[in-house]
C-alpha cells in the first residue's frame, strides 16, 4: 500500500508539472465545465419559477443536488476518469502487457496514470452551490451531518469508479466498446439532471440498482436535507459492494483471458 501511494504521489507531481506548462488548456477545461453547470442551474431556476417543488424538492434542494454532482464530477474527472477511459485501448493494443510487468497492482496503475486536474477546481463552485442550498433551507450543520454527507459522497465516488471499470473491461471480450461509453454518457447526463426522488416503481429499480447513477447525487442530498432513511444506507452499501465485487470478478476473469490469448 505504501508503495502504491508513493507511485500515486509521483504521478500527481509529474502530471501537475506537465499541465502547468499548458496553463491555457488547464483553465479552458475548468471554464467550459463551469459554464455547463451554471447553465444547468439557470435551467433549474427557470423550472422552479413555475412550480414550487418537484418530488418534494425545492430549488434549494436542487442546488445541493447539482452542487453535489458538480463536486463528484470534478473529483472523479480529476483523478481516475481518464485512466479508466484508456483501459479498452490498452487491452486492444496489447499495452496492458507493460502494466502487468510492474511490481504494483495493474488496475491501480492504469487508474492513477491519467490523473488530470483540469476540472478539480470545479469543487469550489460545487461547494458554494451546496452551501447556498443549506443556507436557504436553514439546515443546522453538525459534525455528524457533515461526516455522513462526506461518507456518502466517498461511497458514490467509489461506486462511479466500479461502474466505469466494469463497463471498460468488456474490452477483454469485445472488439468495440464505444457503445458502452455512449450509453454511459447518456445515462450520466440524464441521471444528474433528474433527481432520484422523482423515480417510482421499475424506474427506481433501474436507476438505483441496475444502473445506479440515480443514487450518486441524490443520496448525499437526501441525507443533508433530512430525507434519508436507514434503508437508503443499506441500499447504498449493498449496491456499492455488489458493483465492486462484480468489477473485481470481471477484471480478474478478463486478465485470465488476456493472459491465455497472448501465450
Amino acid at each position: 500500500m505504501e508503495k502504491s501511494w508513493r507511485i500515486l504521489w509521483t504521478l500527481i507531481r509529474c502530471r501537475v508539472s506537465r499541465q502547468m506548462v499548458y496553463r491555457l488548456s488547464f483553465w479552458t477545461a475548468f471554464w467550459v465545465d463551469l459554464l455547463i453547470f451554471v447553465m444547468q442551474l439557470i435551467t433549474f431556476s427557470a423550472i422552479f419559477s413555475q412550480v414550487p417543488a418537484i418530488g418534494g424538492w425545492t430549488l434549494a434542494h436542487m442546488a445541493i443536488f447539482l452542487g453535489t454532482f458538480t463536486m463528484l464530477d470534478a473529483t472523479y474527472m480529476g483523478t481516475y476518469f481518464f485512466g479508466v477511459l484508456a483501459i479498452p485501448e490498452k487491452i486492444r493494443t496489447g499495452g496492458l502487457d507493460l502494466y502487468l510487468t510492474k511490481p504494483v497492482n495493474p488496475l491501480f496503475l492504469l487508474t492513477v496514470e491519467g490523473v488530470d486536474f483540469g476540472s478539480i477546481m470545479l469543487t469550489v463552485p460545487g461547494f458554494l452551490m451546496v452551501a447556498w442550498g443549506v443556507q436557504r433551507l436553514a439546515i443546522h450543520l453538525t459534525v455528524g451531518l457533515v461526516a455522513g454527507y462526506a461518507l456518502l459522497f466517498a461511497m458514490m465516488y467509489l461506486l462511479m469508479y466500479a461502474v466505469m471499470v466494469a463497463l471498460r473491461v468488456a474490452a477483454f471480450w469485445l472488439v468495440r466498446t464505444n457503445a458502452f461509453s455512449e450509453l454511459e454518457n447518456s445515462l450520466v447526463e440524464f441521471s444528474f439532471r433528474i433527481p432520484g426522488v422523482v423515480y417510482q416503481g421499475a424506474w427506481k429499480v433501474l436507476f438505483y440498482v441496475l444502473v445506479p447513477y440515480g443514487l450518486m447525487a441524490t443520496l448525499p442530498t437526501q441525507y443533508l436535507t433530512g430525507g434519508m432513511r436507514w434503508y437508503h444506507w443499506a441500499l447504498a452499501g449493498g449496491v456499492l459492494a455488489a458493483f465492486w465485487a462484480g468489477m473485481s470478478l470481471l477484471w480478474r476473469a478478463g486478465l485470465r483471458r488476456y493472459g491465455s490469448a497472448s501465450s
